[in-house]
């Protein structure tokens, strides 16, 4: 029997929801279809759900459609400098230098010439210790700065107690985090005798500090929209469970916001989720990464799958003569050590060999001379009889090749053909990877695409023929999709000035097709 309330249009007894967010009532299924348009407005496509493995998560209430916006947090609960900062200006988090510092004139905590004031980190400053701050080591990291995140949430204990407890209600895996004495333990034990030590803090437990610090490290986001990046904690985002093939992407408002939307279709029941870690690791380092700094043991349908759906992303040549299978271990989920095995021959290598090469091949990898077509072409061809093509070592040269190849002077116009030729079947190649390893990491897929838009317009403008004017008709639809892919990046961002050309050349490539007769 549902709940019992008034409709939202007449205001008399109503029976029906919204089967989407079960939170407006209507009498009539006339009244909630007047009521649609002003309610779709504000109408969430998710509900909570909570269950003992993933704690709280979203799930869909309804199918949502590609580039949907499924949440949005206007400003997170707390932002301030990453661990292990430089000097930042705690008003706006731009890097300090020496003959740019100012020092606040209250607390003493640097700030840049533009910012008279700055957080609740300056009161809680003033209060605790009768000197001033004075830092005097630029531009290096500086210790004092690992105690403002947690200093300006215990300031907000008394200053904003409803943001507090919000804060203090999201996941921390502090008993996880102490079991194991992690790093980020040893941190909160360090940051503790800080700030025991430089404030008046005998009010303030140590439990009190390290819960914060992992509630920090586990919900934290990386900030790209100043240099260096700062760190926030959102309300609403911090409940989105992980996925490595997620199903949504997030983004940044140029005023610190933070934007959910849907990268693939989601049936309604369907969990919604975000990657945490970067999407085009390998599946050893990415569960690494989540188990050292989230806390938890990644069991996705992609970690599950040693084959990662068949792209061999992981896979490595077998060294058995003319073998032509590859190798993978049989899971990458057991704490065990496991050999990798070859598909076709069955050969096992074993695993101190695996990490042997992976290792040289890496060293490899962070040597390569930068900005470099013919060193990145080198290194693919050095490793086609030991890594797949997919290999996630492969695809990060493939990504910095596709981007490479029309940079320098004269840009595409000046490329020989065979490499331009070679810039849009690799764009090609990754792009269809994309779309099934990660397709919801719209940022590096907006990129590919653009890439190949520009490719695929500089090979049409070469070849005038009646039977090459396709190619444009395919720049153009590469082009599209990027500017949707990318246009909820903020413009301060490399991705959102993209998006901004991307339009311009939507615009300038409708021209040229009504010029030539072609219907846009």
């Amino acid at each position: 029997m549902e709940s019992q309330t008034v409709c939202a249009i007449c205001g008399q007894f109503a029976t029906h929801k919204c089967s989407a967010c079960e939170s407006v009532y209507y009498c009539c299924k006339e009244h909630q279809r007047k009521g649609w348009k002003k309610h779709a407005e504000v109408c969430k496509p998710y509900k909570l759900a909570e269950d003992q493995i993933l704690g709280r998560h979203y799930v869909a209430t309804r199918n949502i459609k590609v580039g949907e916006i499924i949440l949005k947090d206007e400003q997170p609960l707390l932002a301030g400098p990453m661990y292990n900062s430089i000097p930042v200006c705690l008003g706006c988090f731009t890097a300090l230098y020496k003959d740019s510092a100012v020092p606040c004139s209250k607390c003493g905590w640097p700030l840049c010439p533009d910012c008279k004031e700055h957080g609740l980190e300056c009161d809680f400053t003033c209060s605790r210790r009768d000197e001033k701050v004075s830092i005097t080591r630029f531009p290096y990291t500086h210790p004092s700065y690992q105690c403002i995140n947690v200093i300006k949430t215990l300031s907000m204990k008394h200053a904003n107690p409803e943001v507090y407890k919000k804060l203090l209600s999201l996941e921390s895996h502090t008993d996880r985090i102490n079991e194991e004495k992690s790093f980020t333990f040893e941190e909160a034990a360090k940051i503790t005798r800080f700030i025991k030590r430089f404030f008046r803090a005998d009010d303030i437990t140590e439990e009190e500090i390290t819960r914060i610090v992992c509630i920090l490290q586990v919900n934290g986001h990386e900030v790209p929209l100043t240099e260096p990046p700062h760190i926030a904690v959102y309300e609403l985002a911090s409940l989105i469970e992980h996925n490595c093939k997620a199903n949504c992407s997030k983004t940044f408002t140029d005023e610190g916001g933070l934007i959910i939307h849907a990268g693939m279709p989601i049936a309604k029941g369907d969990h919604i989720s975000i990657c945490y870690t970067d999407a085009l690791w390998g599946t050893a380092n990415r569960r690494h990464y989540l188990s050292q700094t989230k806390f938890f043991d990644c069991i996705c349908d992609r970690c599950k799958d040693p084959t990662e759906f068949n792209l061999m992303f992981n896979a490595l040549k077998c060294n058995k003569t003319n073998c032509t299978g590859y190798t993978l271990p049989k899971t990458f989920l057991t704490q065990e050590q496991q050999p990798y095995v070859c598909g076709t021959c069955k050969l096992s290598m074993s695993y101190d060999e695996v990490e042997q090469i992976l290792e040289r091949v890496g060293v490899d990898l962070s040597k390569i001379k930068k900005n470099d077509v013919t060193a990145c072409k080198e290194f693919l061809s050095r490793y086609k009889n030991v890594l797949h093509p997919n290999h996630f070592y492969n695809v990060d040269i493939i990504v910095a090749l596709v981007q490479l190849i029309g940079q320098q002077n004269g840009g595409l116009a000046t490329v020989d053909e065979n490499l331009l030729i070679e810039k849009i079947e690799l764009s090609k190649n990754l792009d269809n990877l994309l779309r099934i390893l990660v397709p919801a990491e719209n940022r590096i897929r907006g990129l590919i695409l653009y890439e190949m838009h520009a490719a695929l317009a500089e090979f049409s403008r070469r070849h005038t023929e009646e039977g090459t004017l396709i190619l444009l008709m395919e720049s153009k639809k590469c082009l599209l999709e990027s500017y949707q892919l990318l246009k909820y990046e903020p413009k301060v961002l490399p991705e959102g000035k993209l998006a901004e050309q991307a339009k311009q050349n939507i615009q300038k490539t409708n021209e040229i097709l009504k010029h030539l007769n072609i219907d846009s």
